[in-house]
This record gives C-alpha cells, structure tokens and sequence, in this order.
C-alpha cells in the first residue's frame, strides 16, 4: 500500500485559448497534438458555448502550458 498522499484532480475550465498560447501552439498545432479536426479544436475555444475538454485533455494541456498545479513536464 502506497503512503503517497492523494492528489485531486484539476476542474476543467474553459481557458483553453489562454493555456494554448501559453504552450505555445497554434490551433492547428494543438488539432493535430489533441488528434482533433481544426474545427472541433476551435469549438473548444468558443467564447460562446465551448465544447468542453475531457479530464485528460484539460491536464494535458495544463501540463503543456506549463500551468499544472500538481506537476510539471521535465527533458529527458
């Protein structure tokens, strides 16, 4: 049994236009990374009724962006 302390997760918020340009991708980038057509990439960035992140692709972005409050990515 682990004695490492439980980490919640991360509420998905809807600031994905801010942590996209943060991780320093263009919409077509984070598309492609995120394995999304440009439309449905964008639909996620609305202003007005965004399509919301899964809990994995939140994280994943937070991570990308440097904004994790948990972890960090780190070179190899």
């Amino acid at each position: 049994m682990s004695t490492t302390p439980f980490t919640p997760g991360v509420i998905v918020q809807t600031d994905v236009r801010l942590l996209r340009v943060a991780a320093g991708m263009t919409q077509e980038r984070a598309a492609e990374r995120f394995n999304l057509s440009l439309r449905v990439w964008q639909l996620k960035e609305a202003a007005k009724n965004p399509a919301l992140f899964s809990q994995g692709e939140y994280e994943l972005l937070l991570l990308l962006a440097g904004k994790h409050p948990h972890f960090e990515l780190t070179p190899r």
